[in-house]
């Protein structure tokens, strides 16, 4: 299955929530597969797209893969 990599780095920008976390908890991953899903028209299998997120995380961002989320300081406290 060919995934849309430009749309998956821009909505993994939008949910900023590491690619571990995202594929590691089931709410959040359905979440984000149905909005996906929703965006190109297309029904999605979870287990493939978190498979091809962690893909792209592996390769980098350098390489086209998924970019760097940015970190929310939340103070010295």
């Amino acid at each position: 299955m060919m995934f849309d990599d430009k749309l998956l780095k821009q909505m993994y920008l939008e949910y900023n929530i590491p690619c571990d976390r995202l594929v590691s908890n089931p709410a959040i991953l359905q979440g984000f597969v149905r909005d996906y899903s929703g965006r190109i028209g297309k029904d999605i299998d979870p287990a493939n797209l978190s498979h091809h997120l962690l893909n792209l995380r592996r390769i980098g961002e350098d390489n086209g893969g998924l970019p760097k989320l940015r970190r929310k300081y939340l103070g010295r406290n």
